[in-house]
């Protein structure tokens, strides 16, 4: 025998109320002597051994009623999955609903997660009466919606209908886990894992630790609800991002939009689309034809009109899965920059400067436009290092500096420590030695300086890698549309030997090789700024560097990435993470309001700007929507923040497991098909709550039978 509800046989726990009443009601009497009650002593004694004898009988009477109480509704049964229980059998069922974004995928007439719905109603409909059902939405956490089994349905089928499909990816594993933990504590009728799920490839990467699992509760049953056809085409855009450029007002700014066809067929004619904050698009671009499985990047520009935070937003036409058919980018605007070249060698003539061409690369304007360009240009002498505050500068440029004083060193260091970029040319005015023995300096570049090579007496070249960078920076010339840096040529260089990293937090990385694979560029980052070493100069007298058509797209995405430092990540979120960003002290305790993906302009209530570690910060916790979001102090017209949650592009691959590779985690007897019925075991089931309850009602009334007899006796 077993019971339905064992939690209930704690009621036995209060047999204890009549036996305790029954001791504390004894009669309590003042003895008196008197002469004439040794005549009645033997009447005495024969009514206190009947008094003594009702009051047990009656205390018996009133324990057996409570406990047959507690009994009946712990729902003892024997058999409880035999012939005759409804609906195979009283049932602790936990359900995992796949809530990740791919569920948001449509027929035509219903989502994934629709068709779900459905088959979790019909799932409990089919429960007997009396069962018990948990509801779990599984993305890449757990949410508990109905933590504990439940008889109250009603509360389930409530909670499926409110359920949405999030933007999160999914993972199954610790799903289960806590279904198991949940079941554990259950004893009587079967348990069983219902997954509901389209079976994504991307959920189940974990099969492997989900078999030990699975095969320690041999009691749990685990059944797979198949949703969706297996591999349905989708187009997706899988990425937007900056260009490597300085976003900057009055400038164009390029993003690279990257579109990717799941489907089996070619896709042709897909029309992209780049708009900045609510505007209309501002610019497009059509992509002929997207081979199945293969991926297209287009470059689309747009000009910012102001300073400040804007949120980008790349669109292709609506499909049957609108998740992922835009994404979101935020930047933050600059009004103006300062870049700094200090030259090594005086000269009288502009064009034989060190940093001739180095200024002419980072604002590539007419010298009429320079004033309104956003990136001002100095070129200064060495001794401006030492006399300079340097926290000033947006990034330095050392062209054919040689020896650096202590002082020019550690103004240096700490300007990079605190977040500056710092970017060296070595030239003829170098000796490896200077930078070497200058431990302040050795510490600070990414690496060492090996003696000259001079391959101008030989007439030969040294060139760089052509093709296969890893580098972020370089990664554009990988496309052979674009013209190579395997054509810039290199006759004196310094070989770079590169310093071992201290910790994981500064990192060294080789920008570009040279086609023997030795370092050519190398970046670092140090403290919360950057630091690129460059092998050769900045002039032409080493190199072809400057003149090369590449030069200015260089200069440009080096100085956009040695920018990019603390803080910077936090603009892309994923779904679910908390947005914190700094703002003025002063705004502490202003309300702020946030224009959301799906507010259509409208600003909604967001919070108030808070105090943090002696910083006053904006937190906003709500992002579980895919898309743009602006922040607004009240009163104010410009956004005060602006962050992106993009969804994991793995998301938008909508192919399924193959269900054998399901199977495998499954122990033999267990279901792994909807359409699969459990097998009933033989026998008749049998429950005796009924009886209990009749049995204590008869004994209840023969108590107050009882105890009105006795009372009149008395």
């Amino acid at each position: 025998m077993t019971f339905l509800a064992p939690e209930i046989l704690w009621g036995l726990g209060a047999v204890a109320a009549p036996i305790a009443i029954h001791l504390l009601n004894k009669f309590r009497v003042k003895v008196v002597q008197w002469g004439a009650t040794r005549f009645l002593i033997d009447i005495l004694q024969k009514n206190k051994r009947r008094l003594e004898m009702e009051d047990i009988l009656l205390l018996l009477l009133r324990c057996l009623f409570i406990a047959l109480l507690a009994l009946a509704f712990a729902r003892p049964v024997v058999n409880p999955d035999g012939a005759g229980a409804v609906g195979g059998g009283l049932a602790q069922v936990v359900i995992l609903l796949d809530q990740s974004a791919s569920m948001g995928q449509s027929n035509g007439v219903e989502t994934r997660l629709d068709q779900a719905k459905v088959a979790a109603n019909k799932l409990l409909d089919e429960l007997a009466p009396g069962s018990l059902a948990a509801l779990f939405l599984v993305t890449d956490h757990v949410n508990e919606v109905i933590a504990r089994p439940t008889a109250n349905l009603a509360l389930v089928r409530r909670a499926l209908s409110v359920t949405e499909p999030s933007y999160r990816t999914s993972d199954f594993l610790p799903a289960i886990r806590s279904a198991l933990d949940t079941l554990r504590p259950f004893s009587g009728g079967r348990k069983e894992i219902v997954i509901l799920t389209d079976s994504q490839a991307g959920a189940w990467g974990q099969l492997d630790a989900m078999k030990p699992l699975l095969a320690q509760a041999g009691d749990v049953r685990l059944r797979f609800v198949p949703l969706g056809a297996q591999g349905e085409d989708n187009l997706a855009i899988t990425s937007l991002k900056g260009e490597n450029g300085i976003p900057a007002a009055g400038q164009l700014f390029g993003c690279l939009v990257e579109v990717h066809n799941y489907g089996a067929a070619p896709a042709t004619g897909v029309r992209v689309t780049l708009s900045l904050n609510d505007d209309p698009p501002a610019d497009e671009s059509v992509i002929e034809r997207i081979e199945p499985g293969q991926s297209r990047v287009v470059s689309l520009n747009i000009r910012f009109s102001q300073a400040g935070f804007q949120t980008l937003c790349a669109t292709i036409p609506p499909d049957r899965f609108p998740a992922d058919n835009q994404r979101a980018l935020a930047v933050q605007v600059i009004d103006q920059m300062r870049a700094t070249i200090v030259e090594g060698t005086p000269s009288a003539s502009k064009f034989d400067r060190d940093g001739f061409f180095l200024a002419n690369a980072l604002a590539p304007v007419p010298v009429a436009r320079r004033a309104d360009y956003y990136l001002k240009v100095d070129a200064v002498p060495v001794s401006w290092l030492e006399t300079s505050d340097l926290s000033r500068q947006d990034m330095i440029f050392l062209s054919n500096v040689g020896q650096l004083g202590a002082g020019a060193s550690k103004k240096l260091q700490k300007y990079v420590s605190e977040g500056g970029a710092l970017f060296v040319f070595p030239g003829s005015n170098v000796k490896p030695a200077d930078y070497n023995n200058n431990p302040v300096i050795k510490e600070l570049l990414p690496a060492t300086l090996e003696p000259l090579c001079d391959l101008s007496k030989k007439d030969e070249w040294a060139t760089w890698q052509a093709r296969a960078h890893t580098h972020p920076v370089t990664a554009l010339w990988n496309d052979p549309k674009n013209t190579g840096l395997g054509t810039v040529r290199v006759n004196r260089f310094f070989p770079l030997k590169p310093l071992a990293s201290k910790n994981e937090a500064e990192v060294l990385h080789a920008v570009v090789n040279y086609s023997d694979g030795t370092p050519a560029v190398m970046e670092r980052t140090y403290g919360k700024g950057r630091v690129v070493l460059f092998s050769s100069g900045a002039t032409t007298k080493w190199t072809n560097l400057p003149i090369h058509p590449s030069f200015v797209p260089l200069i440009k995405r080096l100085t956009a990435y040695a920018l990019k430092h603390e803080g910077d990540e936090t603009l892309a979120l994923a779904p679910g993470a908390v947005f914190q960003h700094k703002v003025a002290g002063d705004l502490v305790g202003r309300e702020f309001s946030v224009m959301r993906p799906e507010s259509k302009g409208k600003l909604r209530p967001a919070g108030k700007v808070e105090p943090l570690n002696r910083e006053a910060v904006v937190r906003y916790f709500d992002t579980e929507t895919a898309g743009p979001y602006r922040l607004y102090i009240s009163g104010e017209e410009r956004p005060v923040a602006a962050f992106a949650v993009q969804m994991d592009p793995r998301e938008s691959d909508l192919r399924a497991i193959p269900p054998e590779r399901l199977a495998a985690v499954t122990a033999p007897g267990r279901e792994t098909d909807a359409n699969a019925q459990a097998k009933q075991p033989g026998g008749i089931r049998r429950e005796f709550w009924t009886m209990l309850l009749w049995c204590a009602a008869i004994g209840g009334c023969l108590e107050m039978l009882l105890a009105h007899k006795f009372s009149r006796a008395r």
